[in-house]
């Protein structure tokens, strides 16, 4: 069973685990003011949680989600951002 997750809990995990925070958006929750060209996101469209790269202008959506899983959503996130956690 996957540990419910939520944005502001994921961030704090990645802030502890070192991860550059130009390198990740998510919505509402973390959004830099100075983004790297490329960096990994996690955003709401059309009632469906998105993650993905940012890269070359474009977002690439990599996997898709219902709004009502979040922790879904997070916890992929997370398998992008800490490959191996």
């Amino acid at each position: 069973m996957t540990e419910p997750l939520d944005r502001r809990r994921m961030c704090a995990a990645l802030r502890a685990a070192g991860v550059n925070d130009r390198l990740y958006s998510v919505e509402g929750v973390h959004e830099p003011a100075a983004p790297l060209p490329d960096f990994h996101f996690l955003r709401l469209r059309s009632g469906m949680w998105e993650t993905g790269l940012f890269e070359r202008g474009e977002y690439a959506v990599t996997a898709r989600f219902p709004a009502s899983e979040e922790t879904a959503a997070c916890h992929e996130l997370l398998r992008q951002l800490l490959p191996g956690e």
